[in-house]
């Protein structure tokens, strides 16, 4: 088989796909404090690693020069490959007969990308075993390589470059005065060669880029001006890659590029712990860490050392600092763990809907399917909520023959008893077989094992984008695991109580079976998980229903400040405005006029959850 190697550069934790001629490197490793997992390293050997800053992906190739032996060498970078769908061959002059082609194609996520890759290794080798040079295909420019390069970069760093290269290399005079002048440019500094036509082009480059350097003081140049020695050798690729053509001596070929809008690996979280493992799961984007680490305080506060406690936070957008503070907050304990998984390729580009106060990241609970590995089961919380008791009490709950194990919801079936609307909703739209047992999917004990054998992630999402549902990922689990529900004593997801425009949630939950009324109220006099389900929060509505319990662990919290700082007063004065008077009011965006609006008036119009009231609401979504 052609000894084929093409080098990923990374500057970041990247997927790579499972192909034997992709090699995932490093770039950069002697500048960081972590290795990347699953990569080599381009600070081993002879390198020049300390010098990625000016040189990014160069110092790869450097790397790959100095001890890397291959018939053919090749170089992407982690979110820009070659595609080899079609190839452009290039004549005896220099020209390919294309007219003009687009130089890349978009692609929103590399996992799914590869997953249609069939024979990678052999398709790729096929095409490369009849060429001598492949490049990315020829950029068509409105400007010279010259005039593009001043655009965005330093025109005297360009001037000195061409100026050595007549110095060092004066028989590439023409060529560079070709290309510099030329309306076709290549970027990206990727590219496959031939051994020989490999090794001559880096002893070639790297002295000029070493020449530029000593002539070069770099102190006055910011951290993306430093970059100049990488751009330049984009310019000179051009200028090595003319001359070759000019010549004709070798077999050429162009080809478009992907860009990857996702990169990120692949998320496959293990255990932690070998026995006596609490796996506990939760989702939040940035903005609600502060209120989940209240309840990620409650939930270790209240756990026993006989057992071991892996929290898992589901997420896209929490940036390593923030998962750090929260990290920090099971101290020293040896039987917790706290990690973060990026739900990012899972939920890119999927159009789910929300309404009311819910957020997308109600819908990661799907992908814990496909995320964790080595699980039989899992307990899921919502992040709005204080642990009371220890959650392993739960967790030993047995679900063998069931999905899940939740709570009845007293809200939903307290409503469709009394509701038309709400009953006609769960009869008809969502087509429960038994209503009264619809549940609460704040709490969930997940049978993984089961799930996985006769549900997907898949199917939840299909049914999720099936249409609107009033209570989103909640209706879609009713719907899927009916007849597959364990239920949990009331104590463990006891809903807050709520009073809006004269009624109230106790009012609601009241009409549900006696029997249930009766499980409730005792769970309010020692809950073991408070839920806050619903608009009215502590950090919105500090004296809300079993507020003094939240803020309680808040104060524990090394967002404290935070969330009395982003939850003004002004806010609390608002709730307090509604609660009082049945209007809320709103900020005209983007003027600071307010305005007061009969709440009462506007639920008997458009009830909640309504077609009516999403579609109004979109409507006037920029303006409040």
């Amino acid at each position: 088989m052609l000894d084929v190697k093409i080098f990923i550069s990374c500057h970041k934790e990247s997927f790579v796909p499972d192909c034997p001629i992709l090699i995932p490197v490093q770039a950069g490793a002697a500048l960081s404090g972590h290795r990347f997992s699953g990569m080599r390293y381009d600070d081993e050997g002879e390198n020049i690693s300390a010098k990625n800053k000016t040189y990014c992906e160069l110092t790869v190739q450097y790397w790959v020069w100095k001890n890397v032996d291959a018939e053919y060498y090749g170089f992407f970078h982690y979110r820009r490959y070659l595609s080899f769908q079609k190839e452009y061959p290039v004549d005896k002059a220099g020209r390919i007969e294309a007219g003009y082609q687009r130089p890349y194609h978009e692609f929103a996520d590399i996992i799914n990308w590869a997953s249609g890759q069939d024979d990678m290794s052999d398709n790729i080798s096929a095409v490369v075993k009849k060429y001598d040079v492949v490049s990315l295909i020829r950029e068509q420019s409105n400007f010279t390589a010259y005039e593009q390069y001043c655009q965005y970069h330093f025109q005297k760093d360009l001037d000195l470059m061409i100026q050595i290269l007549k110095e060092l290399r004066p028989d590439y005079k023409e060529a560079a005065d070709s290309y510099m002048h030329s309306k076709e440019l290549y970027f990206m500094n990727m590219y496959i060669m031939k051994r020989d036509y490999f090794r001559a082009y880096m002893e070639w480059l790297f002295p000029l880029l070493e020449e530029y350097e000593r002539r070069v003081d770099f102190d006055e140049y910011s951290e993306s001006e430093q970059r100049a020695t990488a751009y330049l050798a984009e310019r000179l690729f051009g200028i090595y890659y003319t001359e070759l053509k000019r010549c004709g001596n070798g077999n050429f070929c162009e080809f478009p590029y992907i860009i990857f809008g996702t990169t990120s690996p692949k998320n496959v979280l293990k255990p932690v712990f070998h026995e006596n493992q609490i796996p506990v799961v939760m989702a939040a984007d940035r903005k609600f860490i502060p209120y989940l680490s209240v309840m990620i305080r409650s939930l270790i506060d209240t756990f026993s050392f006989e057992n071991n406690l892996d929290i898992i936070i589901l997420h896209r957008n929490v940036d390593g600092e923030l998962q750090n503070i929260v990290k920090q907050m099971s101290g020293k304990k040896r039987n917790i763990s706290i990690r973060f998984c990026d739900c990012s390729n899972q939920v890119h580009q999927i159009p789910f809907r929300v309404h009311h106060h819910f957020s997308v990241e109600t819908f990661y609970r799907y992908f814990i399917l496909d995320l964790l590995e080595g699980y039989d089961k899992v307990l899921y919380l919502d992040a709005d909520m204080v642990v009371c008791h220890d959650v392993a009490e739960l967790y030993k709950e047995n679900v063998d023959e069931y999905y899940l194990a939740a709570v009845k919801d007293m809200d939903v079936i307290g409503t469709y008893k009394t509701d038309r609307g709400q009953k006609k909703y769960l009869d008809s739209i969502l087509k429960l077989e038994h209503p009264l047992e619809y549940f609460q999917a704040g709490v969930l004990l997940l049978n993984l094992k089961k799930m996985k054998d006769e549900l997907s992630s898949l199917e939840m999402v299909k049914l999720t984008l099936a249409r609107d549902w009033r209570m989103v990922d909640q209706d879609v689990l009713n719907i899927l695991c009916q007849g597959k529900v364990k239920f949990l004593p009331q104590k463990w997801n006891v809903l807050v109580n709520w009073k809006h425009c004269g009624h109230s949630r106790m009012e609601q939950m009241r009409n549900a079976p006696y029997v249930l009324w009766q499980e409730y109220g005792t769970a309010r006099m020692a809950p073991a998980i408070i839920h806050y389900a619903g608009g009215w929060k502590p950090w919105n509505t500090p004296l809300c229903d079993f507020g003094a319990e939240f803020w309680e662990y808040a104060r524990r919290t090394p967002f404290y400040e935070m969330i009395l700082c982003d939850n003004s007063s002004n806010l609390a004065y608002r709730n307090v405005v509604q609660a009082v008077t049945g209007k809320r009011i709103f900020r005209l965006k983007p003027t600071r006029i307010e305005i007061a609006v009969d709440m009462k008036k506007i639920n008997a119009i458009l009830p909640a959850g309504s077609r009516r009231r999403i579609a109004v609401r979109t409507i006037f979504k920029k303006w409040l």
